[in-house]
């Protein structure tokens, strides 16, 4: 299936993983590389999906173990939005196992132009931390679900999607949890 992959196009392929999966775990995109790396090699698209979403789980977990042994997050704020965001991943995928290749050939291409555009577009967004101004556990209920289902069937600018979903929203976003320390 893959004999036209030589040794040098394989190393090529887990240098660009590797480069993708350090750029998730910094700020998120990383998908935005190695999802068309994967596809121009001819790896079919349900594959090519399937591996960039392997390799982006890996660096998603292990950044957010980093951040939560550093105290910027804590699971009491986020549960709702895993709890969401699960159910969303999972319908997303098995929506994306019902569609043929011949219509995700045609459609990735498109959705990683938009992702890449809106992600260029904004650079500095999330920066800012805001008051709080929507409610909780409607938020992270809607767009865990949107953004689950969207992660599990695409996935290329999820991060970058969570930072816009709660700066526009006008949420604080869970990793403002700072450590507090007491004066003595």
């Amino acid at each position: 299936m893959f004999s036209h992959l030589t040794y040098q196009l394989l190393f090529i392929l887990f240098m660009t993983g590797l480069v993708a999966g350090t750029i998730d775990a910094i700020a998120g995109g990383g998908g935005l590389i190695s999802l068309p790396m994967l596809l121009s090699v001819g790896v079919p698209p349900h594959i090519a999906l399937g591996t960039n979403k392997l390799q982006g789980s890996v660096g998603t977990f292990t950044a957010a173990c980093s951040y939560y042994r550093a105290g910027l997050f804590n699971f009491k704020t986020i549960y709702k939005g895993l709890v969401f965001g699960f159910i969303g991943t999972v319908l997303g995928a098995l929506t994306g196992q019902f569609i043929s290749s011949d219509v995700l050939k045609q459609i990735l291409p498109i959705l990683l132009v938009i992702i890449f555009i809106f992600t260029v577009c904004s650079p500095k967004l999330g920066i800012e931390d805001r008051k709080t101004s929507f409610n909780e556990f409607y938020f992270y209920s809607i767009f865990g679900f949107i953004l689950g289902f969207y992660d599990g069937f695409f996935g290329p600018g999820t991060g970058t999607l969570w930072l816009f979903s709660l700066t526009c929203c006008n949420c604080s976003h869970p990793l403002s949890v700072k450590k507090t320390t007491k004066k003595s």
